[in-house]
């Protein structure tokens, strides 16, 4: 069995990153033997899952590991023993290589990692280390990410206001009337991911 642990963060813990959680830990299947975990880099400690996410899906998985998700702050640690992290956007990225400097080369944000992905395929027992190798070449030769063209996107379009800054990053639209296209966005980008880990993506229930 490998050591191999996948890590995903977003702001709070509440709604992106434990969705890509529970999305990888649900694709990957409870026998794999890649741990995968959440934290936020601005937690308000114990926090629950955000009803949406909680929400999706009805198998007893899923809602076990939706009920006892607690909002919980990321630490060096977790950073420096994860074999890939996954950010919600480049901006908490950013804060992640300035708190562990040394673990640069395995950070990327969800989509960044979707996309960079492509053509990868492994069934190695070290397979994320391979991944994160995959992926690191690709950073230089890739084509860059696109700005979404989603609905919520060429509505902003439309009447004026911004579009995404970022096209590697998920916003944070949690509470919001755009929440469930950020759930939409991680659930893809998670999907893409799984494929490439050599998981797959269960149907809804």
């Amino acid at each position: 069995m490998t050591d191999e642990r996948i890590l995903v963060v977003c702001a709070a813990n509440v709604c992106r990153s434990p969705l890509a959680e529970l999305a990888l830990r649900r694709g990957l299947g409870a026998d794999s033997p890649l741990s995968v975990s959440s934290a936020g880099v601005r937690v308000n400690e114990g926090d629950p899952i955000c009803s949406a996410v909680a929400s999706l899906h009805d198998d007893a998985q899923w809602q076990a590991h939706a009920q006892s998700h607690r909002a919980t702050p990321v630490t060096i640690e977790q950073i420096e023993q994860a074999s890939i992290v996954l950010t919600a956007s480049r901006d908490i990225r950013g804060e992640l290589v300035r708190l562990a400097p040394r673990s640069r080369d395995w950070m990327f944000t969800i989509k960044e990692a979707a996309h960079l992905g492509e053509g990868f395929a492994s069934s190695a027992p070290d397979r994320v280390a391979e991944y994160v190798a995959h992926l690191d070449r690709a950073r230089s030769r890739a084509v860059p990410l696109t700005p979404s063209r989603g609905v919520g996107a060429r509505l902003r379009q439309l009447f004026g206001g911004r579009t995404t800054v970022d096209p590697t990053s998920i916003a944070d639209r949690h509470g919001s009337r755009g929440h469930l296209e950020t759930v939409a966005e991680v659930e893809a980008s998670v999907a893409t991911i799984l494929a490439q880990l050599g998981g797959h993506r269960r149907h809804s229930s």
